[in-house]
């Protein structure tokens, strides 16, 4: 049963008192206790979480605002959660943080952290409801307001994190799944399985299995026993809603191909990237980038970059598998983060910028900055051309008029005639990519080439030059988050628990640069 969380009037944080000397109150008073109290902790509302509990019966809820708070102390200082009870329960900066005026006032055993998870998970999972994220919303935009910054230009950018899976071959995964679905049936069901299927989870049999065969065969072989799995349980309903089940069919599907007369094993080159790496996380997914190659997730944040800022802050945080392109992370996120800030500028590198990313910028009223462009720069300039939309060239970067133009509707061209006289002895003949004809000089190029070159040449000028270098510094964010925070490496395994955890990290990393930016612990700022 919901019950909101109701601070005694005897246990308020003024009356807060370990008697402690007075340097070291004072530490306490000007350090990160304080103001987690009054920021993440008195800003929380944990109304969003009632529905997750029965209006009526049962026991009363161990306090929300209490369970979220640790969730992000757990995450702002990368704690095991038995070091996390540790400290709620004994150290004194911890308790001041949530309020609570002694020790021992409010116990809490894992088993209760447990629930709270699984409780929001599983909510999130059947409403499409997410509190946490709206929570997420309402600390960052305090933060903000509280470290009075401007949100005007932000950078976008992602990074790959590890699951929490152990790598695992293709035969290794194929034998995994195999064993997970034998260890879930009850005897007299994994009795109907033929002795030779079974062969292969007996350890010293699967040793000299793989010592005798090439691996092509021990593929093949294993795919033919799941296939038969596949069909043994095909009908029997109590079977086939496991996941055990469900992911023997997926790794069958993913990992072979169907022949005129067997069932084979695909090359490597032919399973896909999305294909399950590890039972224990369907979710992650493998990329290579350059020469690194993962399995897991790709974490995707925003956060201001204005100059004029002491600090900065994470106000966006999204996660997808990793093989997710960056542009359709900034597809997905660009309206939300307009609603919540008052973005005009997002600098982002190369891989953000297309016309996808373009289109979803110009809707959104924010100017997309990337960093660089992909592909070369190329010999020849478009970008001086006088154009008129959709019907031709009206001059050349000369001014010169052309004897003839038009514009291709088909292929999105424009192309143009010149006498040849206009072009004789031109300044610009060298960047201008023109074409000498028997009769006249000719130019010729799509929209798209024009709008690069253009974006090119704006993107050169001092101004631009110095809103790209600020990109520079999210790498230094996620270094944090990682070297930290614990980022390097997910603990968790699914999609939406590593949510929830990128979000609780980047709550404990905006909360540590609101505390120096309340500090003054700015090197080089000066507050007005």
């Amino acid at each position: 049963m919901f019950e909101p969380f109701e601070e005694d009037k005897q246990v308020g944080f003024g009356n807060f008192d370990f008697n402690l000397p007075d340097n070291l109150k004072e530490q306490l008073n000007n350090g990160w206790p304080a103001k987690f109290y009054e920021h993440v902790f008195s800003e929380i509302d944990e109304t969003k979480f009632a529905e997750m509990y029965d209006n009526q019966y049962g026991r009363p809820n161990f306090p929300v605002k209490v369970l979220v708070s640790l969730e992000i102390m757990k995450h702002q200082f990368d704690l095991s959660d038995k070091e996390l009870l540790e400290r709620f329960h004994f150290d004194a900066r911890y308790i001041k943080a949530l309020g609570l005026n002694e020790v021992g006032q409010l116990t809490l055993g894992e088993r209760t952290l447990y629930d709270f998870r699984e409780r929001l998970l599983d909510y999130i999972e059947e409403t499409g409801h997410d509190p946490l994220a709206e929570v997420f919303d309402d600390l960052v935009a305090n933060f903000i307001e509280v470290a009075d910054l401007d949100t005007d230009i932000q950078r976008m950018d992602s990074t790959m994190v590890k699951a929490n899976i152990k790598h695992l071959s293709r035969i290794q995964l194929m034998r995994k799944v195999l064993d997970n679905l034998v260890k879930e049936l009850p005897e007299y069901k994994s009795n109907q399985i033929h002795k030779n299927i079974l062969k292969v989870l007996d350890d010293d049999n699967f040793r000299n299995f793989l010592n005798n065969f090439e691996k092509e065969e021990i593929r093949d072989s294993l795919l033919g026993k799941l296939y038969s799995l596949k069909l043994l349980f095909k009908n029997d309903d109590k079977v086939n809603d496991t996941k055990a089940y469900q992911q023997l069919c997926r790794v069958v599907k993913e990992q072979s191909i169907e022949t005129t007369k067997q069932l084979k094993a695909k090359d490597d080159k032919d399973v896909k990237s999305s294909s399950m790496q590890n039972p224990h996380d369907e979710d992650a997914t493998y990329r290579k980038k350059g020469s690194k190659a993962q399995k897991g997730y790709s974490v995707n944040i925003s956060e201001t970059s204005n100059p004029n800022n002491p600090a900065q802050m994470i106000t966006d945080v999204s996660l997808d598998a990793n093989i997710n392109s960056d542009v359709n992370f900034l597809n997905s996120r660009l309206a939300d983060i307009n609603n919540k800030t008052d973005l005009e500028k997002l600098i982002v590198d190369g891989a953000y910028y297309g016309p996808d990313s373009k289109k979803t910028a110009q809707i959104n009223e924010t100017e997309l900055i990337p960093t660089t462009l992909t592909g070369q720069d190329p010999k020849y300039s478009t970008a001086e051309f006088k154009l008129k939309h959709k019907k031709g060239i009206l001059a050349c970067p000369m001014r010169k008029t052309p004897i003839k133009d038009k514009y291709l509707k088909s292929s999105d061209t424009y192309a143009a005639w010149f006498e040849k006289n206009d072009c004789k002895n031109c300044s610009y003949q060298d960047k201008c990519p023109v074409t000498e004809q028997k009769k006249n000089m000719t130019v010729r190029f799509k929209k798209k080439r024009y709008d690069r070159d253009c974006l090119r040449d704006k993107h050169s000028t001092d101004e631009y030059q110095l809103l790209k270098r600020l990109r520079a510094a999210v790498e230094g964010t996620f270094s944090a988050l990682k070297r930290s925070q614990g980022l390097d490496q997910f603990k968790v395994c699914g999609k939406l628990k590593v949510r929830c955890t990128s979000m609780y990290k980047a709550l404990g990393y905006n909360i540590k640069q609101l505390v120096r930016i309340l500090n003054g612990n700015i090197r080089g700022y000066i507050r007005t």
